[in-house]
């Protein structure tokens, strides 16, 4: 069996250290690394409330870019319809279609509110 090699630099300030040198440097590895475990799990464990938060503030802003963009869908509809892009039956369609996604999004703002 080959000995566990310790720096001596090392062996001598924990031997001379007054109080260290009354305790075993390997338990004390050890409780050291449970410490370092513990508080990591502990930090984990808060961790995801702050996802949660992060996620719905994310969804938020993305409800509002969706209510910016339908407006402005409905906006340039009317502009669609005068240049004859469109027919004004697809235009009551595609206007139709553009309220009522509206009106889906302003609901799922209505909980944010």
């Amino acid at each position: 069996m080959v000995p566990a090699y310790h720096p001596e630099w090392l062996v001598n300030f924990w031997l001379s250290t007054p109080g260290l040198n009354m305790v075993n440097p390997h338990y004390m590895l050890i409780v050291l690394a449970a410490v370092i475990i513990v508080v990591w799990f502990l930090r984990k464990k808060r961790m995801p409330a702050e996802d949660i938060i992060s996620e719905e503030d994310q969804l938020f802003k993305h409800l509002l870019l969706r209510k910016k963009v339908i407006e402005g869908e409905l906006a340039g509809l009317e502009a669609r319809l005068s240049a004859a892009e469109i027919t004004e039956e697809h235009f009551e369609k595609m206007e139709l279609d553009y309220h009522r996604h509206l009106a889906e999004v302003n609901k799922e703002l209505e909980q944010y509110t």
